[in-house]
């Protein structure tokens, strides 16, 4: 599923400039997801789009990875090789939350797993750089990824609904993330299939 997905978004964006198509999207996405974030994660999730779909990694192909011996391995380096393995980790969490978390299962796989390691390895990449850089732009940017990593890929999820479809799996994942959080950006995304679902507060109110 993740696969296809990825060769699917591939081939919609051949004939075109990828990174005005994702400015695009992602300017929409922000309009649909709600508060704005800093201009450099505005432009560093175009970025990343940009480059992950362009030039996939052979992990994006398997989401079952175990991102956190992953996380584990990156803590465990020094130097420039662990800040690396951090920035990686947590690109590679963010795009699989983000365009392939309707479609992951629930436990080692889930949205919600991808959201905990990638979290971690932001934040941790955030403090590694402050520790090193007297410039404070990047450990920001990385504070912030960290911070609003669910905001961001909700803001994936939305460009991804436009650039490639969504099959049964990727539905009953959507309709699964919002019994279990309550995710606004989901519930939109339902109302735009046609599933009119209750509020959060009506929900809980059934239980």
């Amino acid at each position: 599923m993740v696969g296809e997905r990825a060769d699917v978004t591939r081939s919609l964006i051949a004939c075109t400039s990828s990174r005005a198509l994702f400015a695009e999207l992602v300017g929409g996405a922000l309009a649909e997801v709600g508060p704005r974030p800093s201009p450099m994660a505005t432009t560093y999730l175009i970025e990343l789009l940009d480059e992950r779909v362009r030039s996939p990694e052979p992990e994006e192909r398997a989401p079952e990875a175990l991102l956190a011996e992953a996380l584990l391995r990156a803590r465990l380096t020094e130097g420039p090789e662990r800040i690396a393995r951090l920035h990686r980790l947590g690109d590679r969490s963010l795009f699989l939350a983000g365009f392939f978390g309707d479609s992951l299962r629930r436990g080692m796989a889930s949205r919600s797993y991808c959201g905990e390691v990638g979290r971690s390895a932001y934040a941790t990449l955030s403090a590694a750089l402050a520790s090193t850089l007297v410039e404070r732009t990047w450990p920001r940017l990385f504070e912030e990824l960290a911070e609003r990593f669910c905001d961001f890929a909700d803001v994936l999820s939305e460009v991804c609904e436009h650039v490639c479809p969504r099959g049964p799996d990727a539905l009953a994942g959507l309709c699964r993330r919002y019994v279990d959080s309550g995710s606004e950006c989901a519930r939109r995304r339902l109302l735009r299939r046609g599933l009119n679902l209750p509020a959060r507060a009506e929900w809980e109110r059934w239980q």
